[in-house]
């Protein structure tokens, strides 16, 4: 009878001990809760942070976060796109959040862990989950195992859709403007989405959509982007490095400098350890 309850004991110990963990951002199936929620998968870089791998004086970064790789540690210069902290709220309540990202699974631990303090991001989908086809990082939706109706895919590189274009809803790149507003624009939009039956193809419920409210991006933005796109670099594991230059940034300079500082941006972005 000692025995049985030593054994009762030590069960609920570690059952207790399990619990208090600061549990890390794994992946997992839905659960009840937000099984009837829709589901918005978010790129990481450029997307919802800018980062860098080197200080820069030009780089108004908000926080460093040590990560170590593959025995290295690596120091993090990160600066969140403005209203994330609010499209993260507002979000949750009508979507399940997955992160789908070419960085590496450290990085990416690190990177949420600080801007999602708030747990509204369910599970992360990281570099070892991307295909790399031709130096070209590709995102399969499939392997989320959410239906694909049910999703919307945001990311600053065109090239993550390919796999599922009809899902894919494209950003302009964040590199450090304490200006932009796309994360606050797509709210609206968005809400808007999660009533529906359907998502796809988003790119159809986004022209009606700015046919009623007008762009939710500017030209400008999109002009930039397209031109960056078709620049940018292999994001082959063998051809990362850590950045040793020191890449300017676009909050004083004018829309012909802009379009040249963002492909070199871009360049640089493509060949970092932790890009995507």
């Amino acid at each position: 009878m000692n025995c049985l309850k030593c054994i009762k004991k030590c069960y609920k110990n570690i059952k207790q001990k399990f619990a208090n963990q600061d549990s890390s951002f794994q992946l997992s199936t839905q659960n009840s809760q937000i099984r009837g929620k829709k589901t918005l998968v978010l790129d990481l870089d450029e997307t919802l942070v800018h980062c860098e791998f080197k200080e820069n004086k030009n780089f108004h970064y908000e926080i460093i976060l040590d990560v170590e790789h593959r025995g290295v540690l690596y120091k993090v210069y990160l600066c969140k796109r403005p209203y994330l902290r609010e499209f993260l709220q507002q979000m949750s309540l009508f979507y399940e959040i997955i992160i789908f990202t070419a960085g590496y699974e450290s990085y990416c631990d690190k990177v949420l862990k600080y801007i999602d303090v708030d747990r509204h991001i369910s599970d992360y989908f990281a570099r070892s989950n991307c295909r790399f086809v031709n130096g070209i990082c590709l995102k399969d939706l499939t392997i989320l195992d959410r239906p694909l109706d049910q999703l919307i895919f945001i990311d600053n590189n065109p090239n993550a859709f390919d796999m599922q274009p009809e899902n894919g809803l494209l950003i302009p790149s964040f590199l450090d403007s304490d200006e932009d507003k796309c994360l606050l624009k797509l709210i609206p939009f968005l809400k808007q989405m999660a009533i529906k039956s359907k998502l796809i193809p988003v790119s159809s419920f986004l022209q009606d959509y700015e046919s009623i409210h007008g762009a939710i991006f500017s030209d400008t933005q999109i002009t930039l982007q397209c031109q960056a796109d078709r620049d940018e670099c292999s994001l082959s594991e063998e051809s990362v490095v850590i950045l040793e230059n020191d890449p300017k940034h676009r909050k004083t300079q004018t829309t012909q400098q802009q379009q040249k500082q963002a492909i070199k941006i871009l360049e640089y972005r493509s060949q970092t350890l932790f890009s995507g």
